[in-house]
């Protein structure tokens, strides 16, 4: 079987909702990054056999976003393009699959990425709302007008955390934030280590802007202003340099737990993309590999405790690669909660003795979190720190809603 490897990784700075980005369309965010992930090893895209997108908030006027963004990004139009909903943990499942599509033979280069642009995702009417509407001059019923009152109108963002799974067996789920309270109570966690937790994001994630470790990979996006110029977006949007711990302390929470809107992962819209290659493939181009992709594997839990499903994938790829939590030289632990992070280290036996390789340059509670985005987000943000400490295993995993998890084992190319 071939072997995985990535050649390049970038991704747009992050937005926060209706933010700086509001006005890029998904597709548009999309291709900017496929043609830097291809541009930045040198290749041209009639040298992609596929395209793999993640995300999460399709709808009507996102439709097969990889085949559409791969066509906006004015590529071959015989490149096929798919894409994958498997919630938070979507951006890095794009990546297995495409290490499969490798491992396998049917593909030699694919570029793998998530985009999410939750500004713009949709209000809509379910369609069952047609079997009472009668048609006109001839249209069929449920072909007709709207004209009925009582008409349900959904956020397509607040009602997926409803939907993540059935109602009849695991009762309403209003958001994600009930199983984390659930991991706060479950494993004690208090609210001082969440906002304490979601402090040292920020501060980590404005460090790494200080130092210029995300200038390497974050690729601008231009924006049209009001007046037809373009400017740059060039800098995540969410991370905050006067937060602090009098100022996450004030805020109420939000169940009447511990969960806070300081110390949760925010909505947002971006868009990161990897080129993934056989080694062999690799090598015919004279590309240096930012790493194998090792291992990578799935798991499940009952969705009122998400969280639990972190540390089962995590245990299952480590079991996989025989290697232990020890050998990873840095570890992504997703956060969509601190009370989630917190409780998946304890899960998994971490501790402030691990904080040094451990989110080192913020994750989504500082950098936000473009659901579809964020696994692909990650892997980039992992990928290029490995290159700069040297790291040979790399560790990422994320939770993602209905009770999935994910989680991967990168090692550094040579």
């Amino acid at each position: 079987m071939e072997k995985a490897v990535i050649v390049s990784a970038v991704r747009t700075p992050v937005g926060r909702y209706l933010g700086s980005l509001r006005s890029v369309e998904a597709y548009d965010l999309a291709a900017l990054v496929l043609k830097e992930a291809v541009a930045r090893a040198g290749l041209s895209p009639d040298q992609v056999d596929e395209v793999v997108m993640g995300q999460s908030y399709q709808n009507g006027e996102y439709v097969n976003i990889a085949r559409m963004a791969l066509l906006k990004a004015g590529w071959p139009d015989s490149i096929p393009g798919i894409t994958l909903d498997r919630r938070c943990c979507s951006g890095l499942e794009v990546v297995r699959y495409a290490a499969s599509l490798i491992a396998t033979g049917q593909a030699e280069v694919v570029v793998a990425g998530g985009v999410e642009s939750m500004s713009n995702a949709e209000f809509y009417l379910p369609g069952h709302i047609k079997w009472g509407i009668g048609g006109r001059e001839g249209m069929p019923r449920g072909h007709g007008d709207l004209k009925i009152w009582g008409i349900p109108l959904y956020d397509r963002i607040q009602r997926a955390r409803v939907m993540h799974q059935p109602i009849e067996r695991y009762g309403v789920l209003q958001s994600m934030m009930t199983w984390a309270e659930t991991a706060a109570r479950e494993e004690g966690i208090s609210r001082e280590e969440c906002d304490a937790w979601a402090l040292r994001s920020h501060q980590n994630a404005c460090r790494a802007w200080r130092e210029g470790k995300f200038q390497e990979e974050v690729v601008p996006v231009p924006v049209r202003g009001s007046d037809g110029s373009d400017t740059l977006f060039e800098r995540d949007e969410t991370p905050r340099e006067d937060t602090s711990l009098e100022k996450l302390s004030r805020l109420k929470p939000v169940l009447g737990g511990v969960c806070t809107a300081g110390n949760s992962s925010s909505e947002n819209d971006g868009a990161a993309a990897v080129l993934v290659m056989s080694e062999r493939k690799a090598r015919e181009f004279g590309l240096r590999p930012m790493a194998r992709f090792l291992a990578c594997d799935v798991a499940a839990c009952d969705p009122r405790k998400t969280y639990l499903s972190v540390p089962i994938a995590v245990k299952k790829v480590l079991s996989r690669t025989g290697l232990k939590l020890e050998d990873m030289g840095l570890i992504e632990i997703q956060e969509a909660f601190a009370a989630q992070v917190l409780a998946d280290m304890k899960q998994m036996g971490l501790d402030e003795k691990d904080y040094d390789r451990i989110n080192v340059n913020g994750s989504g509670i500082s950098l936000g979190h473009p659901i579809a985005c964020t696994g692909t987000r990650v892997l980039v943000t992992l990928l290029h720190e490995m290159k700069r400490r040297g790291v040979k295993y790399g560790l990422e995993c994320i939770c993602g809603g209905g009770g999935l998890g994910i989680a991967a084992v990168m090692e550094a190319g040579e």
